[in-house]
């Protein structure tokens, strides 16, 4: 455990009140603004709200986000991704002009952060993977320091969402159908309400990764967590662009894989499919070479197809980490984030694993971001320890200001 400063600070005249959360894992970086009851994204790397990690290193510096994120299949070894987890660790990525570190890599993401950050607020909390150690997280504290972020706290994201969402677990509220009755939503489980573990998964460059919270009326805490890499974001894309490709091959006797530009198109095109996916819909990908191009036209069940044997190992994994953990009942939750919750067939196959009595939801894309704000107003308050929030959060008796708190999604 470490500190960010001792006693309480005092608040200026005239300074900005508002709440700032970040969602920070080893894909990308979330942040939102929370004031006056309502909230709103920051724009860190426009169009786009989020920040993608991929740095390009082709220039004299790297430039990272969306620049690093359309050469990840054109000039993938030109690329410097999945750092977060490797902070400490001795690794290097060279271009012709620059070399990253981890640490290196951090920083250049930290400098990009600094100026959309401080033109909203006085200060900033981070919710972080729960797999970082303590001695990842002190490094990552300093160097947002150098960037002169203005980093209030650090928590460990799935202990804050469990904080934040305690209400869900003490006293839920009867789910209700899903009013367009997508078919991938199975028949929902009520619970009764009180005192429990929550399981949280998410997913991003490094892995899959799972924590079971225990939540109390008085504190939420950090029972168990694991970390998959066998099953990260980018093997699931991986075998995802393999199975296309295959069935262009078939159609037109053309591969993608053989044109960077068309690999990387390809590419581009798969978080708008996942999503399209996760509600049941078809999609339709184009794939465009110089002098060909061709059109694959995909059913839900073809991407559960393509990825079966990921979800036969997450199954696996989550059977292991049950067990190990020796909990004394089932948990009466397990929370999917929205990335998570679009890897093909993980919902449907984790709602089968799960006990009866377990409630199975995919949070708001939101959800940590949120969480974060609200610990951000906890330390202004001098409510919580000003350390590294990875064991136990106490919960607030103070009555909270009502905010736009987006409703996770049953299924």
């Amino acid at each position: 455990m470490f500190g960010f400063g001792s006693g309480k600070r005092t608040t200026p005249t005239g300074q900005r009140t508002k709440l700032v959360g970040l969602d920070v894992n080893a894909s990308r970086i979330r942040a939102l603004a929370v004031a006056g009851g309502h909230a709103n994204a920051i724009s860190l790397d426009s169009p786009t709200d989020e920040l993608a990690l991929f740095l390009h290193l082709e220039g004299r510096s790297p430039s990272i986000g969306l620049s690093g994120y359309s050469q990840v299949r054109k000039t993938p070894h030109l690329v410097c991704s999945n750092y977060l987890p490797q902070l400490g660790h001795s690794r290097e990525w060279r271009g012709p002009k620059v070399k990253l570190t981890p640490e290196t890599a951090l920083q250049a993401t930290f400098d990009k952060l600094a100026r959309p950050i401080t033109a909203e607020g006085d200060g900033c909390v981070f919710a972080l993977p729960a797999y970082l150690a303590g001695s990842q997280v002190k490094t990552l504290t300093a160097l947002a320091a150098k960037s002169k972020l203005p980093l209030v706290g650090t928590a460990s994201a799935p202990l804050a969402v469990a904080a934040h969402r305690v209400h869900n677990i003490l006293q839920p509220t009867k789910p209700k159908k899903k009013p367009d009755g997508s078919s991938w939503v199975v028949p929902l489980r009520s619970t009764p309400g009180g005192p429990g573990d929550v399981v949280i998964i998410d997913v991003d460059e490094y892995a899959i990764s799972a924590a079971i919270v225990n939540v109390q009326d008085q504190e939420v805490r950090l029972n168990s967590l694991a970390a998959w890499p066998r099953l990260s974001l980018k093997l699931w894309k991986d075998r995802l662009i393999d199975s296309l490709s295959d069935r262009c091959v078939r159609l037109c006797r053309r591969d993608p894989r053989d044109s960077a530009d068309a690999e990387q198109a390809l590419f581009e095109q798969l978080d708008f499919a996942l999503e399209k996916v996760q509600d049941a819909q078809p999609v339709t990908l184009t794939v465009r070479a110089e002098k060909w191009y061709q059109d694959l036209v995909m059913q839900p069940t073809d991407f559960d197809s393509a990825t079966e044997s990921l979800t036969k190992l997450a199954a696996e994994s989550y059977r292991e980490f049950l067990a190990k953990a020796k909990q004394p009942s089932p948990p009466c939750a397990l929370w999917l984030t929205t990335s998570a919750a679009r890897l093909p067939g993980l919902v449907s196959t984790l709602y089968r694993e799960s006990a009866e009595k377990t409630e199975v939801a995919v949070l708001p894309a939101d959800a940590v971001t949120e969480a974060a704000a609200a610990l951000h107003a906890r330390w202004q308050g001098g409510e919580l320890p000003r350390v590294h929030l990875d064991g136990v959060i106490s919960l607030s008796s103070e009555p909270k200001a009502k905010t736009e708190t987006r409703k996770q999604k049953s299924v």
